[in-house]
């Protein structure tokens, strides 16, 4: 199935089932105009692949691509990179069930070669417009015969401006604190610790592009929203209690990522350290992990 567009009177979605139910576009109905609020990557105006893809079975690194669980050392490919963002993302996968306004697919990594992950699992993501919301729901099951240690989220990208180059935009989100990054790899080099200035959003303000930022946060509240005041656009996010992190990204680029995720950057090894922040769940052979992630939309 090539790329396929869900639709109603407010809300368009581009998505590709055979790379990951990838978003390659999303665009939102103002005074009788499309406005991308996601890059639209069939355009051919960005250097993403992706306007926003699910994070499967866990979110973000991990450090050189190895962890211990449970007393048994694990290395995985593209360690060298710090193997990042799941398995599932460039994959195809099955569509279930589809209407003008939803789309839901599932995945089977026994069913793939060479998946990144030592136990097998199955997942299923969902996208669907709800008049003016777009929501999401992902589900992991471990299908191994051990406990899995699992993680997930979602990396959406969005455009820096609607409707004029430098057009302001408002960020609001509430964390507890933030994972320091002394070794600048995006790996925690420490615990949690207090938020610097320029990260703290907990009161709305505006994000400019020379802000560098692309950290993870722990404590996250689920919240939050990005408003393009002069546009009249408004996103709001709703997110399940299992997000409990959240990324933040800011390059000197025409995008940003504000990324709800259940688990922090490097997640297994924080666990294997202890760490109660680490967010990762423990799956018993048959039990899942689900999440949910609604963008809301105000208009003025």
């Amino acid at each position: 199935m090539a790329h396929l567009t869900l639709e109603n009177q407010q809300l368009r979605l581009i998505i590709d089932p055979r790379q990951g139910v990838n978003i390659m576009a999303f665009a939102v109905r103002q005074r009788d105009q499309w406005l991308s609020v996601m890059p639209d990557v069939n355009a051919g105006r960005t250097d993403l692949k992706a306007s926003s893809f699910a994070m499967i079975p866990y979110s973000n690194r991990i450090e050189n691509g190895h962890f211990v669980f449970q007393g048994q050392d694990y290395q995985l490919a593209n360690g060298d990179k710090h193997a990042s963002h799941g398995d599932t993302r460039a994959r195809p996968w099955v569509v279930e069930e589809t209407s003008e306004t939803m789309i839901r697919c599932s995945f089977d990594s026994r069913l793939h070669n060479q998946v990144n992950w030592p136990w097998p699992f199955t997942a299923e993501l969902s996208y669907e417009l709800k008049e003016y919301a777009l929501a999401s729901r992902i589900t992991i099951w471990n299908q191994g015969d051990t406990t899995m240690p699992a993680g997930t989220g979602w990396h959406p990208y969005y455009n820096r401006t609607l409707t004029r180059p430098d057009e302001p935009v408002e960020i609001n989100y509430k964390v507890a604190s933030v994972y320091p990054d002394a070794n600048d790899n995006r790996i925690p080099s420490g615990p949690a610790q207090p938020i610097a200035p320029n990260q703290d959003f907990s009161t709305p303000k505006i994000l400019t592009p020379d802000n560098f930022i692309d950290v993870c946060f722990y404590g996250y509240d689920g919240n939050g929203f990005i408003r393009w005041p002069e546009s009249g656009v408004k996103l709001v996010y709703h997110c399940s209690a299992t997000c409990t992190h959240l990324v933040f990204f800011n390059p000197p680029k025409p995008y940003f990522a504000m990324e709800p995720v259940v688990n922090a950057n490097n997640g297994v090894n924080l666990y294997a350290k202890g760490d109660p922040t680490s967010g990762i769940h423990l799956l018993a052979p048959g039990e899942s992990l689900e999440a949910t992630f609604e963008v809301h939309v105000e208009l003025s």
